[in-house]
């Protein structure tokens, strides 16, 4: 992903900057701003120019400011600070100066990472947006202390750590994802969702702290009835926030409700918006079958549509296993193969991100309701690997498991989707709004458990399109709220791989990986880059990935052991990029 960089307390700080950059400048559509140099401190940013401001850094006496993002109640919170501001970065720095930086981050609704730096005491701060989701990872060894949007720009500065994470490896292969602050290398952490870290370059002290927290949100008295309007009016506004009419704005439109939602939303706000939106999967799925029923209801939308086969998955995904620091699995790569093709309609993608988990209670069939965070109820998520996130912490002092799987499972899974996208379309993400989180958990979660608030809302606001338009999850209309009886559910899995063993193309996925590994050039490729003799993965694990895994998947059409072959070469391929050596 594009984004900012930078490092303090080098003896080469210009050399290190420069290679930095060069590890940023993925593409060459990439823009790359100036490199800015002060005695042992350097920063810069490269972007797409889609979203926020042209050029950075932004100047305030004696401070600096990198942004790589944007927020969208800019005005509203100059207003309530009673600051003069018209950008985002004008406000930041003017908050700071009136030591109101704090205040101010707590109550901006953006999506954006900072760097802000005082030459007069030396001091840097970078600061994550409140969900962490403009993802920024840092480092600090030995008086050096290093950031970047990319894990790969820390890698490329002269002396850094390079030791593996040892908890990384069954991490990756059993959740499928990373937890916390952990990244692959044990020096290298990903900065926390809400805060402010303060390296002070003359003392060589790191601190940081939360300027928002989850207790904040305080229980409502909603009645059901009420919560289904807040919401429908709430949701509407996290859109509207987000969308201007003059920019080159789509839509990743899907068989589920969250894309259909946002586009329903759009529809509402503005019937005459000439629009682009697109759906990719194997040739009549229902994904692009339905996303076609909700475009037809639309006189001025386009919609794109794009196939997956055997041929076109694989090959373009290898490189954006760099792209994404190694941490997304290649197998959730979905549709990046067409982001180049995309990019010549649109220049932002308002992004369904997480919104079954946060309106339709998604998790909430697996964890207890009206619950804090705890070690035990976190198991069904975590298993083991609890402990490698801050579940006691005081950011999570509120009656809800949710918040703690937002800022996991959804920050180190679901949002690298976005990730993977950002070097062609910049995302907008409405169901990460701040008044609709802040009302979601602020009602008993037995409202929104089995998709009720959720059904109820869409149906009252947009009948339009789905009253009778099916959901893809389910088969049925998204106003249906029972929940497929197990029969019934079973039934239909079933269905799908009977005709998978037959060879009939399945039309419930929009992939096809168990057949698609099993493709004698893939087959093949798996099985050269997985085999433990010639691999980097063994500093990490003593067996064979392929005969493990490859192996079986391919000698038996029952056996699907696609998440964990494609994990395995995720890291393979990421390890041979940095080098796959424990260094220190």
């Amino acid at each position: 992903m594009p984004g900012i960089y930078g490092l303090a307390n080098s003896s080469s700080p210009k050399a290190n900057l420069e290679n930095m950059a060069k590890a940023m400048y993925l593409y060459d559509h990439f823009i790359q701003d100036e490199l800015f140099y002060h005695q042992f401190f350097a920063a810069s940013r490269a972007h797409t120019g889609q979203v926020g401001e042209s050029q950075m850094p932004t100047h305030a006496d004696t401070y600096k400011l990198w942004i790589e993002g944007e927020a969208y109640n800019v005005d509203e919170v100059a207003g309530e600070l009673n600051i003069k501001a018209n950008t985002l970065s004008e406000l930041l720095l003017t908050s700071e100066q009136a030591g109101l930086l704090d205040k101010c981050l707590n109550h901006l609704d953006g999506y954006f990472c900072a760097a802000l730096y005082n030459s007069l005491n030396q001091k840097l701060k970078l600061i994550s947006d409140r969900y962490g989701m403009r993802m920024l990872y840092w480092y600090y060894k030995n008086g050096l202390f290093v950031w970047g949007s990319e894990v790969k720009a820390i890698l490329a500065v002269d002396g850094v750590d390079k030791e593996l994470d040892a908890t990384s490896y069954d991490c990756f292969m059993d959740l499928g994802y990373l937890m916390g602050e952990h990244t692959w290398f044990d020096h290298i952490k990903l900065i926390k969702p809400a805060t402010v870290l303060e390296y002070d370059l003359a003392n060589d002290t790191v601190d940081q702290h939360h300027y928002w927290k989850w207790s904040e949100i305080k229980p409502s008295n909603l009645s059901f009835d009420e919560a289904v309007d807040e919401l429908g009016q709430r949701f509407i506004g996290a859109v509207r926030r987000r969308f201007d009419p003059s920019e080159r704005i789509g839509i990743s439109l899907s068989g589920g409700l969250d894309s259909r939602a946002i586009f329903a939303a759009v529809d509402h706000l503005y019937p005459d918006y000439k629009g682009y939106a697109y759906t990719f999967g194997i040739p009549d799925c229902d994904d692009i079958t339905i996303a076609e029923q909700v475009i037809s209801r639309s006189k001025n939308w386009k919609h794109g549509k794009f196939y997956f086969s055997v041929d076109n998955w694989f090959e373009p995904r290898k490189e954006k296993i760099w792209n994404t620091d190694g941490m997304l699995n290649l197998m959730h790569m979905h549709g990046s193969e067409f982001l180049s093709e995309v990019a010549q309609y649109m220049d932002i993608n308002l992004n369904g991100y997480c919104g079954d988990a946060i309106l339709g209670g998604g998790f909430l069939d697996r964890v207890p309701w009206n619950n804090r965070i705890s070690a035990s109820n976190a198991k069904s998520f975590y298993g083991c690997y609890a402990g490698l996130t801050d579940i006691d912490s005081d950011f999570y002092d509120i009656a809800y498991v949710e918040p703690n799987l937002h800022m996991n499972r959804v920050r180190r899974f679901t949002a690298y989707g976005s990730v993977n996208a950002l070097p062609w379309l910049d995302q907008r993400k409405p169901f990460f709004d701040n008044k609709l989180v802040e009302l979601v958990f602020s009602i008993p979660d037995e409202y929104r458990a089995n998709n009720r608030l959720y059904s109820a809302m869409l149906q009252k606001y947009f009948p339009k399109y789905f009253c009778d338009i099916p959901w893809q999850k389910t088969g049925k209309p998204a106003a249906v709220t029972r929940k497929p009886s197990v029969p019934y559910r079973i039934l239909r899995k079933g269905f799908s791989i009977i005709k998978g063993l037959i060879g009939s193309k399945s039309t419930l996925g929009y992939t096809d990986y168990p057949a698609w590994i099993r493709d004698n050039e893939i087959a093949s490729q798996l099985r050269c880059l997985l085999n433990y003799e010639k691999s980097k993965y063994k500093v990490l694990v003593e067996e064979d990935l392929s005969k493990k895994w490859v192996e079986p998947h391919i000698n038996s059409l029952v056996v699907n052991n696609s998440n964990q072959i494609l994990l395995s070469a995720t890291l393979e391929i990421y390890l041979r990029k940095t080098g796959g050596n424990n260094e220190k």
